[in-house]
């Protein structure tokens, strides 16, 4: 069975063809699908200081080399910031890095909603044929081995790349990739010594909840995304992107969606998995979501990480964060009905500090000190103006990495 096959890759400046209209209006322009995205609304309208706001679009565009691709900021379900750098416009897809795993996650729930899988606290050993078991002693090994033990970081005791840039890891990491079925790939790997109580963070690990998922349901992480939440949602563009041989998704990372579905996700959440009167997810499940359980770090005082999920705090704000290398959040806070996310290509710099400056210097000082001052024609002006200025891929980019409105890999069925 041949694997996805890798097409041209596409650079941002070959979708002239997507029309940009007045460049001091992106958000109004760059809309193709005004019908299932959301609606927009002034800064001021929100409840936020426009003249705030219209620093955070000239800090982005004073910084020419900040390699940021999208930033948008939603409340109580409107959108009142949708920044895009260096003409990339709103039909784009992004790649998501382990914000991969938070999509993931919501999958889980969407099979446990269909009754696919009972229980997050069923051994990974029932969710998983045994045909994928190189021996009985793997079986025996793995029974002690949860869904949620998976989904909170705390099975396998692999360390590979970025983490570990050894040579061994990234050889280990390279047989990963290749083999012709990664959940059995992943069967074989030790375990931790206290799986529900040690943390370590891999991208093989999700590979066990993704093949729960498949195998459960029949299809591919895509199709059953698709049918579960990602058609609600009014997603388009989104693609699943690294399948094996025998077409078990990549767990860890892989998904690609617009800046706008990302703002859609982070919704869902906000509201408990429920979309325009229809529950996606179950509800307990999302409140589940909110609640960390595990330490990232032994010396950690609280639970930072859970169902795939992060909790961060910023400026005293507490927030559900999807987090993915190279710049890419899912922000969400429910005591300000906020929603805030941003997809970059960064590598030289601190996305995590970029991150945190976004929020506690320029998001939620605009919330925390409100203006009636009307500024948004300044502020259209300047995102028009980022949206115009030089784009910010870098030469010779992982294709992977560059935004596009087509399908970069297409996808093989799943055959159980």
């Amino acid at each position: 069975m041949l694997t996805r096959i890798t097409r041209a890759v596409l650079s941002v400046y070959a979708l002239g063809a997507v029309a940009c209209g007045d460049a001091t209006s992106p958000i109004a322009s760059s809309v193709n699908s005004a019908d299932i995205d959301l609606p927009t609304a002034s800064a001021q309208s929100q409840g936020f200081n426009g003249a705030t706001l219209t620093d955070l679009a000239r800090w982005i565009r004073d910084t020419p080399d900040l390699p940021v691709f999208s930033i948008l900021i939603s409340r109580r379900d409107t959108l009142i910031f949708e920044l895009y750098t260096g003409g990339i416009t709103r039909p784009e897809a992004h790649y998501m890095m382990s914000v991969s795993k938070s999509v993931l996650s919501s999958l889980v729930g969407a099979a446990l909603k269909t009754g696919a899988i009972k229980s997050a606290d069923v051994p990974i050993t029932q969710l998983l044929p045994r045909s994928l078991f190189a021996s009985s002693a793997d079986v025996d090994r793995f029974s002690v081995i949860r869904l949620q033990d998976v989904m909170g970081m705390s099975a396998l005791a692999v360390n590979d790349p970025p983490r570990d840039t050894s040579a061994a890891s990234y050889q280990h990491s390279n047989s990963f990739w290749s083999t012709r079925n990664r959940v059995a790939f992943a069967l074989k790997e030790p375990l931790l010594a206290a799986p529900s109580r040690d943390f370590l963070y891999n991208d093989e690990g999700p590979v066990l909840a993704a093949g729960a998922v498949q195998y459960a349901t029949g299809k591919t992480l895509l199709d059953f995304g698709k049918a579960a939440l990602f058609d609600s949602l009014g997603f388009v563009n989104e693609e699943w992107m690294h399948q094996d041989s025998t077409g078990i998704d990549m767990g860890g990372y892989g998904f690609r969606m617009r800046p706008m579905d990302m703002q859609k996700f982070g919704l869902l959440y906000l509201h408990g998995g429920l979309w325009k009167g229809k529950q996606l997810l179950p509800a307990d499940w999302v409140a589940r979501s909110f609640v960390p359980y595990m330490k990232s770090v032994p010396t950690r005082t609280t639970n930072n990480y859970g169902w795939f999920w992060w909790t961060e705090t910023y400026s005293g704000w507490t927030f559900l964060v999807a987090d993915g290398w190279k710049g890419q959040r899912i922000a969400i806070n429910r005591d300000h009905d906020l929603v805030v996310t941003m997809s970059a290509y960064i590598e030289v710099q601190d996305e995590a500090a970029i991150f945190t400056k976004l929020l506690n210097q320029y998001v939620i000082p605009a919330l925390t000190t409100p203006s009636a001052l009307d500024v948004q024609s300044d502020l259209d002006g300047l995102i028009g103006q980022v949206h115009n200025s030089a784009s910010r891929v870098k030469p010779n980019p992982e294709y992977r990495m560059v935004p596009s409105a087509a399908s970069i890999e297409r996808e093989i069925p799943f055959r159980p």
